[in-house]
């Protein structure tokens, strides 16, 4: 089991590792073929600052289309590299029906990883403050309003549908062999380090967690609509109002709902406790595995790029 896990596992990684430089290769290809046309093809010119900025500039202003079209390209490269594994109707398979009463328990749960997020925050810049530095840049980036039509297709629909079928579709689908528990606990570990923002990064693993638990139990439909609804109301809109409300119903918005939220989550996980602790035990695996998993190359390289972009949301006070 070691080595087929090893296997999978590296395999795995490196379909991530290589989505995730197409997403990113996109972008880089855009701002080469502006540098070429800017330049003449001359390479490095006189004004080259002044380029950097027009190039900047052009990146930003076509930033969500340019994600949509990074989105696309990984998706078809994941699609061609497993065309023959048949995984798109594996990924769709209905386990059980959600009932009212589940699907608000663990939306209750999933949105309480908003009050993790801000306490992490908060943590964050308590700890590194005093030696000069902040995470204010990284903070800003995870919940930054969409501020064109394509941004907001991108991160209110684009954006969650695919992160569900790559993490809870692909990567959860190769994993589950080797029990549900771990095929969640990768999945979401996967989804936090692709956002390379150490802040946001933890926020996605523990939503992570709670949409590998939806995707296996009840259906991938189910953790698409509940991604969705959080990217569409609880990020976009309510960050849209929040922008725009006076103190103290900023307050309210901003912190109020999501301690509403993880004092229900507490609620209802401290009541089903026994439960959840029967299926810990039904599907638990050794410790062991997960060291098998995490030294794999093709993860440790992964590890290590995620790591390095996140450090870039690191700067000094």
């Amino acid at each position: 089991m070691k080595k087929e896990l090893k296997k999978q596992v590296n395999q795995t990684a490196r379909s991530i590792f290589i989505y995730q430089i197409i997403l990113t290769g996109v972008t880089f290809l855009y701002v080469l073929c502006k540098s070429t046309a800017l330049t003449g093809g001359r390479g490095a010119v006189e004004g080259a600052d002044q380029i950097g900025k027009v190039l900047l500039n052009h990146a930003m202003d076509n930033a969500g289309l340019l994600s949509l079209a990074g989105t696309a390209a990984g998706l078809l490269y994941l699609a061609l590299r497993y065309r023959k594994n048949c995984m798109i109707k594996e990924m769709f398979h209905t386990w059980k029906p959600m009932k009212t009463s589940a699907f608000l328990a663990v939306f209750c749960v999933f949105m309480s990883c908003q009050a993790v997020f801000a306490a992490a925050a908060s943590l964050a810049e308590l700890l590194l403050n005093p030696l000069g530095y902040t995470l204010a840049k990284s903070v800003e980036s995870a919940s930054s309003v969409n501020t064109t039509l394509s941004m907001f297709i991108y991160s209110t629909l684009a954006a969650p549908a695919a992160e569900e079928l790559v993490f809870r579709g692909y990567v959860l689908r190769r994993m589950l062999p080797y029990g549900k528990e771990f095929a969640i606990v990768i999945s979401a570990v996967l989804f936090g380090l692709m956002h390379g923002n150490f802040v946001q990064g933890l926020f996605a693993a523990g939503t992570g967690l709670v949409l590998g638990y939806v995707a296996v139990e009840y259906s991938l439909k189910w953790s698409i609509l509940i991604h969705l609804l959080n990217n569409l109301v609880f990020s976009d809109l309510l960050g849209r109002i929040a922008g725009v409300t006076a103190e103290p119903l900023k307050s309210v918005l901003e912190y109020g709902i999501p301690a509403a939220f993880f004092a229900a989550a507490c609620v209802i996980l401290f009541l089903n406790r026994e439960a959840i602790g029967r299926w810990r035990r039904e599907n638990r695996i050794g410790g062991r595995y997960y060291f098998y998993a995490f030294t794999t190359v093709w993860m440790i390289l992964f590890i290590l790029m995620e790591v390095l972009t996140a450090m870039n949301g690191i700067g000094k006070i």
